[in-house]
Protein backbone atom coordinates (compact mmCIF):
# COMPACT_ATOMS: atom_id res chain seq x y z
CA UNK A 1 0.00 0.00 0.00
CA UNK A 2 1.43 3.31 -0.92
CA UNK A 3 0.65 6.96 1.41
CA UNK A 4 1.62 10.17 1.40
CA UNK A 5 3.71 12.37 3.91
CA UNK A 6 2.79 16.00 3.77
CA UNK A 7 5.70 18.43 3.51
CA UNK A 8 5.50 21.86 3.77
CA UNK A 9 7.54 23.83 1.36
CA UNK A 10 8.37 27.32 2.02
CA UNK A 11 7.12 29.86 -0.65
CA UNK A 12 6.26 33.99 -1.09
CA UNK A 13 2.73 34.62 -1.07
CA UNK A 14 1.83 37.81 -2.17
CA UNK A 15 -1.49 39.80 0.05
CA UNK A 16 -3.83 42.01 -1.13
CA UNK A 17 -7.05 43.15 0.83
CA UNK A 18 -10.47 44.91 0.13
CA UNK A 19 -14.02 45.43 0.69
CA UNK A 20 -16.20 42.95 -1.32
CA UNK A 21 -20.01 41.75 -0.44
CA UNK A 22 -18.77 38.28 -0.72
CA UNK A 23 -15.90 35.56 -2.12
CA UNK A 24 -17.77 35.61 -5.74
CA UNK A 25 -17.62 39.50 -5.84
CA UNK A 26 -13.87 39.57 -5.31
CA UNK A 27 -13.48 36.60 -7.53
CA UNK A 28 -14.95 38.40 -10.06
CA UNK A 29 -12.72 41.68 -9.37
CA UNK A 30 -9.57 39.48 -10.16
CA UNK A 31 -11.23 38.24 -13.11
CA UNK A 32 -11.29 41.24 -14.14
CA UNK A 33 -8.10 43.37 -12.65
CA UNK A 34 -5.55 40.37 -13.61
CA UNK A 35 -7.50 37.49 -15.97
CA UNK A 36 -3.78 35.54 -16.20
CA UNK A 37 -4.29 34.65 -12.71
CA UNK A 38 -4.98 31.14 -12.02
CA UNK A 39 -7.57 31.33 -9.70
CA UNK A 40 -7.64 27.76 -8.32
CA UNK A 41 -4.05 29.16 -6.74
CA UNK A 42 -5.94 31.84 -5.35
CA UNK A 43 -7.17 32.32 -1.49
CA UNK A 44 -10.23 34.88 -0.62
CA UNK A 45 -10.77 35.31 3.04
CA UNK A 46 -13.34 36.69 4.49
CA UNK A 47 -14.31 35.40 8.01
CA UNK A 48 -11.76 34.58 10.97
CA UNK A 49 -8.47 35.98 8.92
CA UNK A 50 -6.04 35.03 11.92
CA UNK A 51 -7.35 31.49 12.14
CA UNK A 52 -7.08 30.79 8.03
CA UNK A 53 -3.96 32.34 7.91
CA UNK A 54 -2.10 30.08 10.46
CA UNK A 55 -2.74 27.31 7.58
CA UNK A 56 -0.36 29.17 5.38
CA UNK A 57 1.72 31.12 7.66
CA UNK A 58 3.56 30.84 11.64
CA UNK A 59 1.47 32.33 14.11
CA UNK A 60 2.89 35.80 14.22
CA UNK A 61 2.64 36.13 10.56
CA UNK A 62 -0.64 35.48 10.61
CA UNK A 63 -1.37 37.97 13.38
CA UNK A 64 0.89 40.56 11.81
CA UNK A 65 -1.21 40.16 8.37
CA UNK A 66 -4.35 40.36 9.85
CA UNK A 67 -3.35 42.88 11.83
CA UNK A 68 -2.47 45.12 8.35
CA UNK A 69 -5.94 44.09 6.62
CA UNK A 70 -8.19 45.01 9.83
CA UNK A 71 -9.48 48.18 7.82
CA UNK A 72 -11.00 45.55 4.92
CA UNK A 73 -13.01 42.29 5.14
CA UNK A 74 -11.18 40.29 2.49
CA UNK A 75 -7.86 39.34 2.21
CA UNK A 76 -6.71 37.72 -0.94
CA UNK A 77 -3.78 35.38 -0.97
CA UNK A 78 -1.66 34.96 -4.20
CA UNK A 79 0.06 31.44 -4.30
CA UNK A 80 3.01 31.47 -6.30
CA UNK A 81 1.24 28.98 -8.80
CA UNK A 82 -1.40 31.34 -9.80
CA UNK A 83 0.78 33.13 -11.70
CA UNK A 84 3.84 32.04 -14.49
CA UNK A 85 6.88 34.62 -13.74
CA UNK A 86 8.83 35.91 -10.68
CA UNK A 87 6.44 38.61 -10.16
CA UNK A 88 2.45 38.41 -9.46
CA UNK A 89 0.89 40.83 -12.20
CA UNK A 90 -1.79 41.67 -10.34
CA UNK A 91 -1.62 45.38 -9.81
CA UNK A 92 -1.76 47.31 -6.28
CA UNK A 93 -5.10 49.38 -6.65
CA UNK A 94 -7.25 51.37 -4.52
CA UNK A 95 -10.30 49.09 -4.29
CA UNK A 96 -7.25 45.88 -3.81
CA UNK A 97 -4.16 47.37 -2.06
CA UNK A 98 -1.16 45.58 -2.14
CA UNK A 99 -0.50 44.81 2.11
CA UNK A 100 3.15 43.05 1.01
CA UNK A 101 4.65 39.44 0.56
CA UNK A 102 5.09 37.00 2.96
CA UNK A 103 6.99 33.97 3.70
CA UNK A 104 4.30 31.15 4.20
CA UNK A 105 3.61 27.64 2.96
CA UNK A 106 1.94 25.26 0.90
CA UNK A 107 1.50 21.65 1.65
CA UNK A 108 3.37 19.31 -0.92
CA UNK A 109 2.46 15.66 -0.80
CA UNK A 110 5.01 13.07 -1.53
CA UNK A 111 4.32 9.34 -2.01
CA UNK A 112 5.99 6.83 0.44
CA UNK A 113 7.32 3.69 -1.10
CA UNK A 114 7.31 0.32 0.54
CA UNK A 115 10.54 -0.95 2.27
CA UNK A 116 12.13 -3.61 1.34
Amino acid sequence: MTGYTRHDLPCDIVVHAGQFAGQPQAFAYLLTACPDLALEHVEVIRERPATRLRARFDPDTADEIAAAGGAWNTLILILPAAYPGLDCPLPDTPALPHLGIWRGHIPHLVTERPGP
